[in-house]
């Protein structure tokens, strides 16, 4: 717990900014009885004034806002989360605190209702917090005034937290949350001013061309939870325009870490490891322009069944992020996906990363993705496809599109698919190494079960699919392109070796309008069943082997 200074109640009383009195104070009593006011009490100079404090929370990362003198309250730099005198609003990565901080031994009791400024948007959740404990919280989803209840005699000792929190729900837009809190505090007037807060500043750390998160209080190869050093150095990163480095060891990851426009490296991914303990709560996001993530392993303490598939337990989750960067990273097991790129994501690279034993896809690109290149990655045990490109018809405003996949090493037991697009268009296949994997290893499709979206303008060149169909019944040839619904359009093969098919060689089929497939120089070497299986589409075949 961090323990912010501790203003003396007797320099307190001389100023008497923000404070009202009941009873004295002299050499024969050292009981007060204090009204701590959160809007007279407003400082616009410094932290800690008349014990409040201004701050953004994230996990258990509280971190201090600056003072924004022509909005006149306090905020992050780039405006929200902000805490005036009278409101709070928090942002989409943050939530807004004002918080207060007990001179000495006593009880508070806190009075003050809390609402919504607008009643718009999708509320917010308010709750009151004892050092991190909840000890009050309501969802406000309109203007009305809501009072809380059961804070009365609260036991606070020097330095005990008092925190109110405004979280943003779902979305961040609307969440102007009015609250006034007082705390009438009955206890000692004066304590011992403790040295610096455990929470080191940017300024404070020493002039380097990166962020270290061992400078804001991570510690490896132990068993504490890393997670409030990591929020707090990734911050300071953000502010400073530096990268922040993560030195080799283990760390521990108690919530889902957010990285947002920052470059965020370990040592090597053999040498830096990020450890998530919660296994529905586990996921690195990246978010922002920029981000990137690079040289280290995250792996899961332990993991869940995959059930409804949410982000939040993939082991990487890219959220609309731009230029963004996944390289060098060793993914260990995850709930659901490994490296899920979604929300409109584009302009990204995801390269050179090894990718085991995930509990969903081990790449898998959706949400209207775009030009995004993922080459060199191994994908081994991939509870699903292996990579994928996804595009639902009741999700996705736009298709996946422009996506390069090439020089990739996928398979190795991987329960689905080698290579998948699944509704997109302007996919490139090229240079991949697909083998033992149960579904066809490479599949173009657009299928009625996922209600997904048309596929056109994908060319698949120069790869080799080894052995790949091994699951029974489905009996998958080394290819297939299918569709039960919509249209397969423009879907060209060139110069592919497809080997060794579990079953059968290559398959064209299915219900749905197949359009124009081209097959240019391909060699098929296929032992088991049929060779070809072309049952739909307009099929071109030039100089191909083994046909």
């Amino acid at each position: 717990m961090n323990k912010h200074k501790i203003l003396s109640g007797l320099v307190a009383i001389s100023l008497g900014l923000g404070a009202s009195f009941a009873g004295t104070a002299s050499a024969q009593t050292s009981q007060i009885t204090r009204t701590y006011s959160a809007s007279q009490g407003f400082d616009t100079v410094k932290q800690g004034v008349n014990q409040w404090y201004y701050e953004k929370l994230s996990g258990t990362a509280y971190l201090e806002l600056l003072y924004d003198k022509n909005n006149k309250r306090w905020a992050a730099p780039q405006g929200y989360p902000w805490v005036s005198a009278t409101a709070l609003h928090p942002d989409q990565n943050f939530d807004a605190v004002r918080k207060w901080v007990s001179p000495g031994t006593g009880t508070i009791s806190i009075t003050g209702s809390v609402q919504k400024g607008s009643p718009e948007g999708d509320g917010v959740a308010a709750s009151i917090k004892k050092d991190g404990e909840t000890l009050w919280s309501s969802i406000l989803t309109n203007t009305t005034a809501v009072k809380p209840t059961d804070v009365s005699k609260i036991s606070v000792e020097p330095g005990t937290e008092i925190s109110f929190v405004v979280n943003k729900r779902t979305g961040s837009n609307h969440d102007h949350t009015l609250w006034q809190p007082n705390i009438v505090y009955t206890g000692s007037s004066a304590s011992a001013s403790p040295g610096a807060s455990a929470k080191v500043s940017a300024a404070a750390v020493k002039p380097s061309a990166v962020v270290s998160v061992v400078d804001y209080g991570a510690k490896a190869n132990d068993s504490g939870d890393d997670y409030a050093a990591f929020v707090a150095a990734i911050d300071a990163g953000k502010s400073l325009n530096k990268p922040v480095y993560v030195p080799a060891g283990n760390y521990v990851l108690s919530e889902i870490l957010t990285i947002d426009g920052v470059k965020v490296q370990g040592a090597g991914k053999f040498l830096t490891t990020l450890t998530s303990t919660d296994p529905k709560r586990g996921s690195i996001d990246l978010k922002g322009t920029g981000a990137e993530l690079s040289n280290l392993k995250h792996a899961y303490q332990t993991t869940v069944p995959r059930g409804d598939g949410s982000n939040e337990k993939n082991s990487i989750t890219v959220r609309g992020a731009k230029n963004f960067k996944i390289q060098n990273v060793y993914v260990s097991k995850s709930s659901t996906a490994g490296i899920m790129v979604t929300y409109g994501s584009t302009n990204g690279i995801v390269s050179g990363n090894t990718l085991d034993s995930t509990g969903a896809d081990g790449i898998h690109m959706t949400g209207g993705s775009s030009y995004i290149t993922v080459e060199n990655n191994t994908v081994r045990k991939a509870g699903d496809d292996t990579i994928a490109v996804v595009s639902y018809i009741d999700s996705d405003v736009l298709p996946a599109h422009h996506i390069t996949i090439r020089k990739n090493n996928v398979g190795y037991g991987s329960k689905a698919r080698g290579i998948a697009v699944v509704g997109g268009t302007d996919v490139t296949i090229s240079n991949n190494s697909i083998q033992d994997t149960n579904m066809a290893g490479v599949y173009i499709a657009v299928e009625a079960s996922y209600n997904t979206r048309n596929v056109d303008r994908i060319t698949v060149s120069n790869n080799v699919i080894n052995h790949t169909g091994i699951a029974e019944p489905q009996n998958h040839p080394n290819v297939l392109v299918y569709a039960s619904q919509g249209i397969v359009d423009n879907v060209v093969f060139n110069n592919n070796i497809i080997k060794n098919g579990a079953h059968r060689g290559i398959g064209v089929w299915g219900s749905g309008s197949i359009q124009k497939i081209t097959f240019n120089k391909n060699t098929l070497i296929n032992r088991v069943g049929e060779a070809t299986t072309f049952t739909n589409g307009k099929i071109k075949l030039n100089q191909n082997v083994g046909f």
